[in-house]
């Protein structure tokens, strides 16, 4: 994480100048606040407690809002009470990190979903972000990717992960994609593929499902990787090896629970279409920009989780199981 980027953030957020997704930036990095210390250092009493404040009464708000219309759809389910209780934790860690608590904390970023206040839940799902250029990524669980609220005026689109991550990247020819973990850069134009890359471990494995990418460490070009190819790296010898491999066997952990966070319908029916394998097509434009959160468990059938969106944001679907196609429109239509 930049830290000039970050605290310019921050003042913007204090001043009451920052955007909807740079808020939303820095409620979802919190456990910075732990992570880098000497962050708040550069921040006076009065204005961590303003932070504090306001992150708080912006979470609940959130709450409220989110309470409000599900009322009027549907009951409390086992999905957003999960939702609930991870929405209860962040303000209470939230509050102890900004005053650099010494006790390690590990929470991902969640939604809200209840105003209820119930104990810290231990959360195990995976987490689908969507980064501003439209590409999507699946953090697994206690994982970390840092990265800016706009690609806008920069030349590349760099990010930077900690452990596991899925990336599905949008095609910019003009603009490569970068993925820093560690010594290595992973670049891409536009591919899918997954990284593991775990503090702990010994290595850094990059399994690419589609497109190709380039692995480098500081010095040299460690590999393209294509299809259905890995090439594994040795952090303590600084080697790496490349081999052929069946990448699907390294993907299994993102069919675990997962967390859709203010995504559209539009962000969500590309990623149930790639779980489920079918095609969704979605006729009405205003539903496609409809935003919800959820919790998707692992072992929900498509219909169950069409069902659940489509009341959520007041649509209804038809699902052709034969041609594996799935139509959504608007209810009032």
């Amino acid at each position: 994480m930049d830290k000039p980027y970050f605290i310019g953030l921050l003042h913007k957020y204090l001043n009451g100048t920052s955007t909807k997704e740079e808020e939303q930036f820095i409620i979802t990095y919190y456990s910075l606040f732990e992570n880098e210390p000497d962050v708040l250092e550069l921040m006076s009493s009065e204005n961590k407690e303003t932070l504090k404040k306001g992150m708080q009464s912006k979470i609940w708000d959130t709450i409220v809002q989110e309470e409000l219309q599900a009322r009027k759809i549907r009951p409390m389910t086992r999905r957003r009470i999960m939702v609930a209780a991870a929405a209860a934790a962040i303000v209470i860690v939230t509050g102890s990190l900004l005053y650099i608590s010494t006790k390690k904390v590990n929470h991902q970023a969640v939604s809200i979903a209840s105003t209820t206040p119930v104990a810290p839940v231990e959360q195990k799902e995976n987490h689908l972000v969507v980064l501003p250029d439209g590409s999507t990524v699946i953090l697994s669980f206690g994982s970390k990717l840092d990265y800016p609220s706009s690609f806008e005026g920069r030349t590349k689109r760099e990010v930077y992960l900690t452990s596991q991550a899925f990336f599905d990247i949008r095609h910019n020819a003009a603009k490569s994609f970068v993925v820093h973990t560690g010594r290595l850069a992973t670049t891409v134009l536009g591919t899918a593929f997954n990284i593991k890359a775990y503090p702990r471990d010994k290595e850094i494995t990059i399994t690419v499902k589609q497109g190709a990418v380039k692995v480098s460490d500081p010095h040299k070009t460690l590999g393209i990787v294509r299809p259905a190819q890995q090439i594994v790296y040795n952090k303590e010898k600084a080697r790496s090896i490349q081999t052929e491999v069946a990448s699907d066997n390294y993907l299994d952990w993102k069919q675990q629970d997962l967390m859709f966070d203010n995504l559209t319908m539009e962000e969500a029916a590309r990623l149930l279409e790639e779980r489920f394998k079918v095609r969704i097509t979605i006729l009405s434009p205003s539903v496609r920009t409809r935003r919800f959160t959820t919790v998707f468990p692992m072992n929900e059938k498509l219909e169950e989780a069409l069902k659940s969106i489509c009341e959520f944001n007041e649509a209804v679907f038809n699902y052709d199981k034969e041609k594996a196609t799935v139509t959504i429109s608007d209810k009032q239509e």
